[in-house]
């Protein structure tokens, strides 16, 4: 699988553009009251991840390869524990495009010597657009209780943070498969 993170960042990005939250709205929010850790100064910011399959949907033996798929996932983290958790992602089978666009405020609880990293949502919106028969497409809708903590929470372990010079750098999160999830820091999507 071969990771472009500036397609993936540059498409995240001009989505996130057209964002009608103002700037007091984003300060304010809705964080909840939810679990929350001080978020070591290493961590706090900008951090993103993701991954693009390029591949066809057919083999060159003939046989079915799948969809392709782009995904971003990123999480703006503060001192003080709350986090923002932006999600994009795209999949085509067979001619029909589908995307997800999503942006979640909560809390989050961090530990770097246990290597674990938990994120409650609290509020949150999302758009849909399907090329083939949707018929909600572009439209805000609100994440409802299904879909927020106490129901649902983000949860990884085994974290390798890298450091260089004692400062992590980047975050990695390892799967049976052998893919991972490989967080950098960036820049927070703006309106």
């Amino acid at each position: 699988m071969k990771r472009s993170f500036s397609v993936v960042l540059m498409v995240l990005g001009l989505a996130f553009m057209a964002c009608s939250c103002s700037k007091k709205d984003k300060e304010d929010g809705n964080y909840g009251n939810n679990p929350r850790t001080t978020v070591p100064d290493d961590l706090v910011g900008y951090w993103l991840t993701g991954s693009t399959s390029i591949g066809n949907f057919w083999g060159y033996d003939g046989s079915y390869a799948g969809a392709a798929y782009e995904l971003a996932n990123g999480y703006m983290l503060f001192k003080d524990g709350r986090a923002r958790e932006y999600f994009y992602y795209t999949s085509t089978t067979y001619g029909c495009r589908s995307q997800v666009l999503g942006y979640k405020e909560g809390t989050v609880e961090v530990d770097v010597n246990k290597k674990t990293f938990t994120f409650y949502p609290a509020s949150g919106n999302y758009r849909s657009y399907k090329s083939c028969g949707g018929t909600d497409n572009g439209k805000t809708k609100t994440y409802g209780a299904d879909e927020l903590y106490p129901e649902k929470k983000t949860s990884y372990k085994d974290i390798d943070f890298k450091k260089e010079n004692g400062v992590i750098k980047s975050w990695h999160i390892y799967y049976p498969d052998n893919s991972s999830l490989d967080f950098t820091k960036s820049q927070e999507p703006q309106k």
